[in-house]
């Protein structure tokens, strides 16, 4: 197999050939130049409050420790014994004095230091022993973890974006629930699933009553008026950035920001289209909008005027992927009081089912001996956009 030549006989605006969605070896292929040289979103500040609360983000083969620190750092630590290679921590969140290896004791620091290692004798050296690191970044409480050495520059997005994380208050949000999604499918699939509203209308009917996106580009341009207008008296800035794949891959993190306005009267994505938490930041009242924020190849987050809905797929195998979805509220907003976490998830649970049989269809279709590859619509750019970045990633050596 020569990768380099099935990149080159990709057709333009056409989906992948049958290999990509399902080779073992492109798969591991994808491990070092898609998984460990991007930014992806780990989680949020709020899961862990208090020093020595960790939990495991698992990308891959790979699971990452991410730990707050004694001096309230947050870490990013692999979870491999440096003796002979045991995980260290095996559940999935928690709380602990120290970092403890369960099948020799080795112990560690929060920040991967060795500080315990019995009966290693007089030449053993503690300080070539540490947990192996890998690099981490928050943006607006949003943790972001990268494999690389050397990972694209996460400060193009820190500075363009600063400004919408003002708006909205980031630093002040909290988690208010988590769920993960299992799909028997290549996660090629559901990105380009996420990034398309092609199948909004007639998959989707309930976000298709809310969401303007479910319409052409000229007609959702015509809608954007209401929006627009009651934008600036809500506190809400005209912001658009979109440096998703016009940048060196391989040195800056592509990252993209945009509004785009709800069908009239409605106000955030519920099921009534009503409010279901306090406003988010200093915002003063709603302007019937919902902005997409994308950092990453990975993560996308839809922010309406009261809540935060963050998704990140990622790759278990070649054939299985997770979906996380996270819901983020006003970090002083009190459960039962000020949002119910059932009305708060309704809307993105249903949805999210809804694709899970949509992608595990569309794969059991590309298994077939007569799958071709078929012509994106114009409602597809941006899945034709993300396509064309993941064979340009794959092309770099």
């Amino acid at each position: 197999m020569n990768l380099q030549e099935l990149i080159d006989q990709q057709r333009p605006g056409y989906s992948l050939d049958q290999i990509f969605y399902r080779s073992p070896e492109i798969y591991q292929i994808e491990v070092d130049r898609i998984m460990s040289r991007n930014w992806c979103f780990a989680g949020h500040v709020s899961e862990i409050p208090n020093k020595g609360d960790y939990f495991l983000f698992k990308i891959g083969e790979e699971t990452v420790i991410v730990i707050r620190g004694r001096g309230d750092e947050i870490h990013a630590l692999i979870n491999v014994c440096r003796h002979r290679g045991s995980q260290i921590c095996t559940k999935e969140k928690g709380s602990v004095n120290v970092l403890t290896c369960p099948y020799h004791a080795w112990a560690y620091d929060f920040d991967g230091t060795l500080k315990v290692a019995q009966h290693m004798g007089p030449d053993f050296d503690a300080s070539q022993h540490h947990l192996h690191r890998a690099q981490i970044e928050v943006l607006g409480g949003m943790i972001y973890v990268c494999l690389a050495k050397k990972p694209p520059s996460l400060e193009p997005a820190k500075q363009d974006l600063q400004p919408v994380f003002d708006m909205f208050g980031f630093d002040n949000m909290k988690l208010a629930a988590k769920r993960r999604y299992h799909f028997k499918a290549n996660w090629k699939l559901a990105v380009e699933n996420y990034h398309e509203c092609y199948h909004c209308a007639p998959s989707h009917p309930e976000y298709a009553a809310m969401h303007t996106l479910k319409l052409g580009p000229d007609e959702i341009e015509k809608r954007q008026a209401h929006m627009r207008e009651a934008m600036g008296s809500c506190g809400l800035k005209t912001i658009e950035f979109d440096h998703l794949d016009d940048r060196q891959p391989s040195h800056i993190q592509g990252y993209a920001y945009s509004r785009t306005a709800l069908f009239e009267g409605i106000k955030t994505g519920s099921q009534d289209g009503q409010p279901l938490a306090p406003l988010l930041g200093d915002l003063k009242d709603f302007d019937q909008g919902g902005s997409d924020l994308s950092i990453g190849p990975f993560s996308f987050f839809l922010i309406y005027s009261d809540h935060m809905v963050g998704y990140r797929f990622l790759p278990e195998d070649v054939d299985n992927c997770t979906c996380d979805i996270y819901w983020m509220v006003r970090g002083d907003a009190v459960e039962g009081r000020d949002y119910d976490v059932e009305k708060l998830t309704w809307l993105w649970h249903i949805t999210t089912l809804a694709d899970e049989d949509i992608i595990v269809n569309n794969q059991k279709g590309v298994n077939s001996r007569f799958y071709q590859p078929g012509p994106y619509s114009q409602m597809e750019h941006w899945t034709q956009r993300s396509m064309a970045w993941y064979l340009r990633e794959m092309s770099q050596f």
